[in-house]
């Protein structure tokens, strides 16, 4: 037999095999849903291919020829290597043990956060997630593997990344009860200007335009992070610009503090706020960053926004899940 020189099809392997069980080429083109005479021509082309007929007619039936009794074995390893390689590969979170790492400010991570871990310990119960402070070097954490995904990181995104807006936000302002502002039937910026704006330096909004802007105002009161902002609201007549959810499920909630809705006149964003996911393209098809991220877009939907739940495998929109 001679060496082949030419690539080998899978609808020729395939004929191989049908001829293999049937015996026949009209039975084999039937079984792989061709004509006879196109069969012909695949096995006259791999005949050619592999210097040998193969199968030859012996009486009534297409016996194989001792080349072809050889090759058999190596048919069989081939096509069921082809059929697990486009085999539609099926992911299963339950089976998955994974640690998820995921660059993220305190703020959005103190809502979402709770609701995330809760829903890897049902859906993912191998998985665990780490939450990393965001520094400068984040995008290179994404492109090296050290991080999965940011969520709404400081700098511009370079090429290379990609990223999904999981929910668009409201802000309000938030204030002590019985503080003047209160006592106005309409609030105006210039009212505001009255009185100090409370920072948080680790808002990823508010804080940032502080640390690179010239605008921020100059009545203002300075705090680390959001944990010391309550204390510095009831204790003063400072205003803080926060979250309106934050606002309503934690500082109402456990501080008692008061909200009301931005004056018409009092523009803090150039575009109205977001929380993003940004990870690497390298990872975009990877089906459990995949279903990560999709869960990680649910979580940040149900507490940080109004925006419909999807679907982690399939992105389709899925209704807001509740607890019972």
């Amino acid at each position: 037999m001679q060496q082949a020189e030419k690539d080998i099809s899978r609808q020729q392997l395939e004929l191989f095999r049908a001829l293999w069980v049937k015996r026949s080429l009209t039975e084999a083109a039937a079984l792989l849903g061709v004509h006879v005479p196109k069969a012909s021509r695949i096995l006259k082309s791999l005949r050619e291919t592999l210097g040998d007929e193969l199968f030859v007619r012996v009486g009534s039936v297409m016996a194989p020829t001792k080349a072809a009794e050889e090759l058999w074995p190596y048919v069989q390893d081939s096509l069921a290597a082809l059929e697990r390689l486009l085999k539609p590969q099926v992911f299963d979170p339950r089976q998955l043990k994974k640690t998820f790492a995921v660059i993220v400010f305190d703020q959005p991570l103190s809502r979402f956060g709770p609701v995330l871990v809760d829903e890897l310990s049902v859906t993912a119960p191998g998985c665990r997630v780490v939450f990393l402070a965001p520094g400068s070097d984040w995008q290179e954490m994404l492109s090296d593997g050290r991080a999965d995904v940011a969520i709404s990181p400081s700098g511009n995104i370079r090429s290379g990344f990609e990223q999904l807006v999981a929910s668009h936000c409201s802000y309000s302002i938030t204030l002590r009860p019985g503080h003047p502002l209160l006592s106005l039937k309409r609030v105006r910026a210039a009212d505001l200007e009255q009185y100090p704006e409370c920072i948080v330096m680790a808002s990823r909004l508010r804080g940032r335009q502080f640390m690179r802007d010239s605008t921020s105002p100059d009545n203002f009161v300075v705090v680390p992070d959001a944990l010391a902002a309550p204390v510095f609201l009831l204790k003063t007549d400072a205003w803080m610009v926060a979250c309106t959810l934050t606002s309503e499920q934690m500082f109402k909630a456990f501080f008692h503090l008061e909200t009301i809705p931005f004056p018409e006149d009092f523009k803090p964003f150039a575009a109205p706020p977001s929380i993003k996911i940004v990870w690497h393209s390298r990872f975009s098809r990877d089906p459990a960053q995949q279903w990560f991220r999709g869960v990680l877009a649910n979580s940040i939907k149900s507490v940080c926004g109004k925006d419909p739940w999807v679907n982690p495998m399939t992105w389709t929109p899925l209704e807001f899940r509740k607890k019972a």
